[in-house]
């Protein structure tokens, strides 16, 4: 088999002549189309590019000024996307869609990457930052009146383009794709540094221009081609990432999900409190501790997951801390390594930010500058099946994440829930279908 590559750009089918893109403007969808063709796709090679600035149009400021704005700088542009969604051309069937996309990066990222990673190549590609300030300065704050905007390339990680082989466009096939950025509401995704009145810029917004989707495609020889399109049938195995949502308003921290999916690998969770979320006060995209109304950290001492009721895989007990002499909590190591493997292969991670500054327990957590390394990188998880790699099958029994919380008030937290699945794409002369 023989082949060559082409490289390619596609433009949004949705945008509005101006060109540009925003939540505020009524235009929350950004959709692009890579037509049904005799051709792979490498998902591994689709960036998301084009210009982005922050902007404030509140009316009680004589200024466009935003200096007193910040976003999260650990996921930079990842913040403005709140679901990614990705579907059939032909058919119209959803082969796979993230819901709280930004929520599922904001674990994702600091695992997989170093603080080095986010000083040099994601900046370049998704302005993401090493610290509060630099973010606020060089992305943020950059007035209306100047024409200077950011630039930014970046991938779209996901199941689906992260998984390696090549996807097949062939009407034969999956039969071209239409990929859907959600945008998220201006207030998830800037915050004020804690300093200043966040009702003054209730109205500031980002806006996007020139965005386009850039990819590598493969064009087989004619001999591969016929044999792919000659094909009355076919199958196509990729990994999904499904969310899930929950609230806890006590200490007795029991969530339970009906996964719905027949082939799991790990499910991960992070947490902020409910009232952050859409918040300029707050960082909303920030991964915390249970955290008490007064910002104190609600420890969590005890943590074990279950299967249909019975503690699965792990048969014990986490013990989530471990105290140090000097009177600091750290995370006890264990339940990190379980978090950390429910995301990717442990064995597999060569390079993460995860480190004991920001898996203490850090208490009034409340703006990621008061913090090393972007504030609090916490999170909780458990891998399934490292050995078969075929996952769990959890299509019929519940999934449980059960806590007990030293929580001394009322005070709900949302617990974003990622589930790692494996998915089988089934192609037929009626068309296809997502085997989960």
């Amino acid at each position: 088999m023989s082949s060559s590559n082409v490289n390619t750009e596609i433009v949004p089918s949705n945008v509005t002549s101006n060109g540009t893109v925003s939540f505020r403007d009524g235009n929350p969808v950004i959709q692009f189309i890579i037509g049904e063709q005799d051709r792979l796709l490498s998902g591994q090679s689709i960036r998301f590019q084009g210009k982005f600035r922050a902007l404030l149009s509140s009316a009680s400021s004589s200024s466009s000024d935003v200096s007193n704005l910040a976003m999260s700088e650990r996921l930079g542009v990842y913040s403005t996307i709140d679901t990614l969604t990705i579907k059939s051309q032909r058919t119209g069937q959803t082969i796979e869609s993230i819901r709280h996309y930004n929520r599922f990066l904001a674990s994702y990222l600091p695992v997989t990457t170093s603080k080095e990673d986010a000083m040099g190549h994601m900046y370049e590609t998704a302005l993401i930052m090493p610290n509060y300030e630099c973010q606020q300065q060089s992305v943020v704050n950059i007035p209306s009146s100047s024409s200077t905007q950011n630039h930014f390339c970046m991938t779209l990680p996901c199941g689906l383009f992260n998984g390696g082989e090549p996807i097949p466009l062939m009407p034969e096939a999956v039969g071209g794709l239409i990929v859907e950025l959600h945008l998220a509401p201006d207030t998830q995704v800037f915050h004020t540094s804690g300093d200043t009145d966040s009702a003054s810029y209730t109205d500031s917004f980002y806006e996007f221009s020139d965005v386009s989707l850039v990819a590598e495609l493969m064009e087989l020889d004619t001999a591969s081609t016929q044999a792919i399109k000659a094909r009355t049938s076919g199958t196509y195995e990729y990994n999904s990432i499904s969310s899930y949502y929950q609230t806890v308003n006590s200490g007795n921290g029991i969530i339970n999900f009906q996964l719905g999916l027949s082939r799991v690998m790990g499910v991960f969770a992070n947490i902020v409190p409910s009232a952050h979320i859409n918040n300029t006060k707050f960082d909303g995209l920030a991964t915390l501790f249970p955290t008490n109304s007064d910002g104190t950290a609600a420890e969590i001492t005890e943590l074990f997951f279950t299967r249909n009721g019975t503690k699965f895989p792990i048969d014990f007990n986490i013990n989530p801390l471990q105290r140090e002499d000097d009177g600091n909590t750290t995370v006890s190591p264990e339940i990190i390594e379980h978090y950390m493997n429910a995301i990717e292969k442990f064995n597999n991670i060569s390079r993460t930010q995860l480190n004991p500054q920001n898996v203490r327990l850090l208490d009034s957590a409340r703006f990621d500058k008061d913090f090393a390394f972007g504030g609090s990188a916490f999170g909780i998880g458990v891998a399934f099946d490292n050995i078969s790699d075929q996952g769990v099958d959890f299509s019929n029994v519940n999934f449980g994440i059960n806590m007990s919380l030293e929580m001394t008030t009322d005070f709900p937290q949302s617990f974003f829930v990622f589930a790692h699945a494996k998915n089988t794409l089934v192609f037929g002369p009626q068309g296809i279908q997502v085997m989960s």
